[in-house]
């Protein structure tokens, strides 16, 4: 069924599996779509491929995921977790280091690139399960809650270390922010050979803005014209 008919998809694993043998099953299918994204992409990705590549049937892969969606989604959820504690291992660690000057924040903002890195490679398919929340419409509503999560964590991070920063202007620059890594970790999936260097590059971009940020203040109230 393609993911753009207008009929829902669904996106959920059958089971959970519980015994030993099946919990190995279920990642032989995660390991062995993660490894065939890379090498023939989302469109041409199909169950009876990754039961192949898993050396499984595919009425055996059907027990676990109805279609090759639900096993995109579940990649997804498990690198969305993994990221948002990422972030907030970040937020509480001392590599946390907004307004703390340019070179700490570039610093600091560059450790939460190469976390996001470490994730993303740990994962089977990581970034193009990135591509694919971005990608395929059924898929995208998960990479908004991902950007959701990954906003509030910061914002409320920010805003209580600098009470007197204008709220909206940090909400601004955390959703920048959002944008910037989740373009930049999209690149993994093309093998750039600059990809370090689009990190470093990132975190100067995000640095300076969020200190302009940081030396603003909320707006005055309006004054009270009433007699």
């Amino acid at each position: 069924m393609p993911p753009n008919s207008g009929q829902p998809v669904e996106l959920d694993p059958k089971v959970t599996p519980l015994q030993d043998r099946a919990r190995a099953t279920y990642e032989q299918i995660i390991q062995a779509t993660g490894e065939l994204l890379p090498e023939i992409g989302i469109e041409r990705l199909s169950t009876n491929i990754i039961a192949e590549r898993a050396g499984l049937t595919p009425p055996a892969l059907y027990r676990y995921f109805p279609n090759k969606y639900a096993i995109l989604s579940e990649m997804g959820r498990r690198l969305i977790t993994a990221e948002n504690e990422a972030i907030a291992e970040w937020v509480n660690s001392e590599e946390f280091a907004i307004g703390s000057g340019l070179q700490a924040e570039i610093e600091s903002f560059s450790a939460l690139l190469n976390r996001l890195r470490d994730v993303v490679l740990a994962h089977p398919g990581g970034a193009w399960i990135y591509r694919a929340m971005s990608a395929v419409p059924v898929l995208q509503e998960m990479r908004r809650r991902a950007s959701k999560d990954f906003v509030g964590v910061i914002i409320d991070a920010v805003v209580d270390d600098f009470p007197k920063v204008d709220p909206e202007r940090v909400r601004g620059a955390v959703l920048l922010t959002s944008i910037v890594n989740h373009a930049v970790t999209e690149t993994m999936a093309d093998d750039y050979p600059t990809a370090s260097l689009l990190r470093r590059e990132a975190a100067i971009m995000m640095s300076i803005y969020y200190r302009d940020v940081v030396l603003s203040r909320r707006p005055s109230p309006l004054p009270d014209r009433t007699e």
